[in-house]
């Protein structure tokens, strides 16, 4: 036990809790609020769906809606982030997310849910703005990914405990009150960014531009970007294809009742906080392509398991580490966000979560039709790949 304590203690040493402000503390407030409210719905979503006559192929095309809506606006949110005050963009773009859950509750066809889908899709265009706020408030830039991963743990933080709590609620008041919570506290969490300072970009001269263009392009930061884009694209398809069905999967072939699938969903996210924070700290003191080859690795131990484990306590052991290793797009928007100009961090952070979502728009559909298949298929299809993306990530990506 004292090496266990002695070890965390040198892991969290120096933790960078100064270079946080102000700022950036209320906005992992409204992430917790904000993430409580879609949590309790979110995570036994695609069982929903289904209770509205929809087959596997349908609730992949739902979800396919969902991120391919995210897809398109993450470009315009990356070139509004860089031209006016990111604070208005944040209240613009998180109203929509408010909104979804709103929708999702007057449906009466799982196409009806459609509407609501592109709503959520929206809302990601504050993303870009959302990344590079967070990157311009950081008083110490040598920690960017330490904070960056603790915000965005900020926001799983509520996952830990909200699926769980709206898997209890939705058998006590039924799914449709549910959703209207979720409504109101996401109204709740766009209302916070109201007390955020402005942030204006900051428009680099012509003279600063001509002093700076011959050292970008000695090193060419943007081929490293879209290098990093790619790999980050890539893991999102196999992951999203892997974990599309996996709530569906622990109920039609593990036998799990809706709290338990909740149940492991909440875990789930709390070893994304945890490993988030902790691949954060790391990816800032070790290297951050390290970091993601062991999020990588992770998520290829925990989806075998899967297959093998059937005991309801070991699977929630499972859930811890299945959940945490999904914390690679912190890792990547750190990186990119700290080699990108200043006056174009916005749309350089907006291009691998725009390819991300461009690769998890495809990701839901081929998940449908080979979970329709055989239920085993998706999750074969991400396990076969990740050494790939190990490779890739160790290899291929440098700092």
């Amino acid at each position: 036990m004292s090496k266990i304590v002695v070890y965390g203690q040198a892991l969290f040493r120096g933790f960078p809790f100064k270079a946080f402000t102000r700022d950036i503390w209320l906005i992992c407030l409204s992430n917790i609020i904000g993430a409580f409210g879609e949590g309790l719905y979110f995570y036994v979503f695609p069982l929903y769906i289904k209770t509205l006559q929809a087959d596997y192929v349908q609730i992949g095309l739902v979800f396919s809606a969902l991120y391919g809506a995210s897809a398109l606006t993450l470009l315009l949110g990356g070139v509004l982030a860089d031209r006016f005050d990111r604070k208005k963009i944040l209240i613009m773009a998180w109203a929509p997310w408010a909104c979804a859950p709103l929708i999702y509750s007057f449906a009466s066809n799982w196409q009806q849910l459609i509407p609501g889908a592109v709503c959520w899709g929206v809302s990601m265009m504050g993303v870009p703005a959302f990344n590079a706020y967070i990157i311009t408030s950081t008083r110490d830039k040598t920690k960017i990914a330490s904070v960056l991963s603790f915000v965005w743990a900020s926001y799983s933080f509520s996952y830990i405990f909200a699926p769980t709590v709206g898997g209890y609620l939705a058998t006590a008041i039924g799914m449709r009150l549910v959703l209207l919570l979720s409504a109101l506290l996401g109204a709740m969490a766009t209302g916070v960014f109201f007390f955020l300072r402005s942030q204006r970009p900051l428009v680099a001269s012509h003279k600063t531009q001509r002093q700076s263009a011959p050292s970008d392009r000695s090193r060419m930061p943007w081929r490293k970007m879209l290098l990093w884009s790619i790999c980050f694209a890539l893991i999102t398809f196999f992951m999203t294809v892997g974990r599309t069905f996996v709530p569906t999967f622990l109920s039609e072939q593990v036998g799990f009742s809706e709290f338990y699938v909740a149940l492991f969903g909440s875990v789930g996210f709390a070893g994304m906080t945890v490993l988030g924070v902790t691949m954060g700290h790391l990816g800032d003191r070790w290297r951050k392509p390290r970091a993601i080859g062991l999020c990588l690795f992770v998520f290829l131990a925990s989806t075998v398991s899967l297959f093998l484990v059937r005991e309801i306590a070991v699977l929630m052991l499972v859930a811890f580490f299945f959940g945490g290793s999904g914390v690679t797009g912190s890792l990547v928007s750190s990186f990119i966000g700290s080699i990108a100009p200043e006056n174009r961090r916005g749309l350089w952070l907006s291009v691998p979560q725009t390819l991300s979502l461009v690769a998890a728009f495809a990701a839901p559909y081929l998940a449908g039709f080979l979970y329709t298949l055989d239920p085993n298929n998706t999750l074969m299809f991400s396990i076969v790949a990740t050494p790939f993306l190990i490779l890739f990530a160790l290899v291929g990506l440098k700092e």
